[in-house]
């Protein structure tokens, strides 16, 4: 027994002394799942990555519920809260605290996208890559440039300067600090730079939906407009404006071009929105379109904008409508309501202006429940209801959009019945593609570069382009200042630009909301809104995390 007991002491001593190194030994070689050392080698995970990147980055399908993405507009002096005079932030001073949902999950989810393409662009140069061609880890490297420079530029806009994170995070970090704005400024230039040089021209493009250099081009625009570099600003804007892949739509086009309409109206139909229906006006749409693969259900504009008509009593005391319907837009819920500004304001100087046409803004409907005194009738030019029943919110009417919903044109799957056009709860979204980048806005900011630079004939002219294809009067140039384009940008880009990032790199959040905001200018009771809220504050718990160092909070808060 002892002898036998030496000799297994023996052969374990042998096999150590000719056995490998323990922590090679040990070494896990992971060969039937992903691991966080062979998840990013091949070109498919890698553009399976950068298209996670793009999902996290799409700023108006349904994470907007849990993330805020409507309070683009409605913090502005676009639309407002409709359920209470404090909700969401129609009160600043009441509701723009660190503490706020929309402050924390805002900041955390583009953190989030810098993180995720940190990883992408620290390892997709690494020694164990394996790509195709060159070409591949190149444009891979562009987008997850440009995306990082976009959630930058998000930041900045909302927070200011803020903490600059480059390389991929690998261990618990408790010592952030904030960088300068101007220091932010220099990092999303240099990585967009990096994307108009390396991304591919429209007509190379691989898929819909993906990065091409006029986004960075454009994007580069407005960035360079921040740092008072004015010629860039313009020469970016024209790189984009002199390409002949992109053009205004100036004529009907797409899938409804048999429907009564405008050429502003179709840009918004179902399947409109990308190259291959005509459009040459996109430059970075967000693929949300129903039943595509890889798309969606669209933006959550309409469940969020359009009014709950079908919620309307008549002076009868019977309801004005049986049920939401395709051909009305829908099932809205208006959780938001566009301001006087935009309903009214915006249009007295031109009301034929095509993009106030009774197409693309409908003002009024006809009542359709057949036991309504007023069956048949218009429910506002009849005064069909009591507008005070409608609350100071009108919630329930004040007007349909038509491009935040698809009028007469659901999906087949969310019809309760086909013949009356009754719909589901679920006829709530757009069911289509949504503009993130579109033409029109990049004439809109060379007009403000050329404001900026002085040369005011320029930027009327650039204003006109948009204007002229809109059937408006054209502006003089000694009418154009900041507020004429953030006018003109209103007409436009209603909900489709993000309002409080365009108010907050101006610092005109306060000035824009005393003179259009309800609950600003005195039309409902009034909250105050100092110069200060030009900038959110830094959520609270990434201070009190901090403990390594000093995050320091946006004066005011």
């Amino acid at each position: 027994m002892k002898k036998n007991r030496y000799t297994i002491v023996f052969i374990f001593l042998f096999l150590s002394f000719f056995s490998c190194k323990e922590e090679e030994w040990l070494e896990e070689d992971v060969l039937d799942f992903y691991s966080a050392d062979n998840s990013y080698q091949t070109f498919d995970q890698f553009n399976q990555a950068v298209a996670s990147l793009y999902n996290l980055t799409d700023l108006y399908n349904v994470w907007a519920a849990l993330y805020g993405p409507f309070v683009w507009n409605f913090s502005t002096d676009m639309a407002y809260a409709a359920t209470a005079a404090t909700a969401g932030l129609n009160s600043y001073s009441a509701s723009l605290t660190p503490e706020n949902t929309y402050v924390i999950n805002i900041w955390t989810r583009y953190y989030s996208i810098i993180f995720n393409a940190n990883v992408v662009l620290g390892r997709i140069d690494g020694e164990n890559t394996q790509f195709d061609t060159e070409e591949q880890r190149t444009i891979l490297k562009a987008e997850a440039s440009f995306l990082r420079a976009f959630s930058y530029r998000n930041l900045a806009n909302l927070y200011g300067g803020v903490p600059l994170v480059l390389e991929e995070t690998t261990e618990a970090k408790r010592d952030y600090v904030r960088a300068s704005l101007d220091e932010v400024y220099a990092q999303i230039i240099s990585d967009l730079e990096y994307a108009a040089a390396n991304l591919p021209d429209v007509g190379d493009l691989w898929e819909e939906g993906r990065l091409t250099n006029a986004a960075a081009y454009h994007l580069l625009t407005e960035l360079y407009i921040n740092t008072g570099e004015y010629d860039k600003a313009i020469a970016s804007a024209t790189a984009v404006i002199d390409n002949p892949d992109y053009a205004l739509m100036t004529s009907r086009f797409g899938s409804k071009i048999s429907w009564e309409g405008d050429v502003y109206g179709d840009l918004f139909r179902r399947g409109n929105q990308n190259r291959n229906s005509g459009n040459t006006e996109g430059i970075w749409v967000a693929q949300y379109e129903y039943n595509v693969t890889g798309g969606g259900r669209g933006s959550i504009l309409t469940q969020y904008l359009c009014p709950g008509y079908y919620n309307l009593t008549g002076l009868d005391g019977k309801p004005l409508f049986f049920a939401p319907t395709n051909q009305n837009g829908g099932r809205g819920i208006g959780w938001f309501v566009p301001s006087d500004y935009v309903l009214e304001e915006i249009w007295e100087s031109d009301p034929n202006d095509m993009r106030n046409s009774e197409y693309n803004i409908i003002r009024d409907l006809v009542a359709d429940n057949p036991e309504s005194a007023y069956y048949g009738k218009n429910i506002v030019a009849d005064n069909a209801f009591d507008q005070s029943g409608n609350t100071i919110y009108n919630r329930y009417w004040n007007a349909i959009f038509a491009k935040a919903t698809p009028i007469n044109d659901f999906p087949d799957e969310v019809f309760v019945d086909f013949e009356t056009g009754e719909v589901t709860r679920n006829a709530s979204q757009t069911f289509r593609d949504h503009y993130n980048i579109r033409l029109a806005e990049t004439y809109l900011l060379r007009a403000e570069a050329y404001l900026n630079k002085g040369d005011l004939a320029n930027a009327a002219a650039d204003i006109n382009v948009i204007r002229a294809r809109a059937n408006a009067t054209p502006v003089e140039e000694g009418d154009v200042d900041i507020d004429y384009i953030l006018d003109e940008r209103a007409r436009e880009l209603t909900w489709e630009e993000s309002r409080v990032m365009t108010l907050n790199r101006l610092g005109l959040i306060d000035e824009r909301r005393t003179l259009h905001h309800p609950f600003n200018n005195g039309k409902y009771e009034s909250y105050p809104i100092e110069d200060y809220h030009n900038l959110w504050p830094i959520p609270n718990r990434e201070i009190e995390r901090n403990t390594g160092a000093v995050l320091e909070q946006n004066p005011g808060y």
